[in-house]
């Protein structure tokens, strides 16, 4: 995984933390589980920019997915889209009826998605492999190998000069 690579999964996860977080309101009622399902629509069946995405849903199906009453949704929707976690537009046909809602991420979202980004580059960039961990070169090995000769050698000297010094 690359370094602007995001996971689902770690979007769910920080849109669940950031939203309780960020936004009181949003923290003890289903409007991140009308979140959730919107993420869901939003990122994974599209390629492209994380922050340029669009879904298309009515309120019906997304009520249908969570079990939960139409109006209901709505409400909900209504403090997604008033906190700034989603946009969203529904236009007029000519013939009067409601165009079926188009779903974008909004500015709390993008700023979450920026925040994940800088934190999953921050984190590629401080790997346990660094450059310098490598593999020694041949002569590195050799000059290791003597050092530890010499060390042995000198301890071994040293040794037995404290026993002929205590006995």
């Amino acid at each position: 995984m690359g370094s602007s690579t995001l996971t689902l999964d770690q979007i769910w996860s920080a849109t669940f933390f950031f939203a309780g977080k960020w936004h009181l309101d949003l923290k003890r009622n289903q409007s991140r589980d009308v979140l959730r399902a919107l993420l869901y629509k939003l990122f994974v069946p599209r390629g492209g920019s994380l922050f340029h995405r669009h879904a298309r849903c009515s309120h019906a199906a997304l009520a249908e997915h969570l079990s939960l009453s139409r109006e209901w949704v709505c409400t909900l929707l209504g403090r997604l889209q008033s906190t700034g976690w989603i946009q969203s537009s529904a236009p007029r046909l000519p013939n009067g009826r409601q165009e079926i809602s188009l779903f974008k991420p909004g500015k709390m979202l993008k700023r979450l998605l920026v925040l994940l980004l800088r934190s999953n580059q921050r984190s590629q960039k401080h790997r346990v492999n660094t450059s310098s961990q490598k593999l020694p070169t041949k002569e590195q090995t050799e000059k290791n190998k003597s050092f530890l000769a010499n060390l042995i050698a000198d301890l071994g000297q040293k040794m037995s000069l404290k026993k002929e010094r205590t006995g």
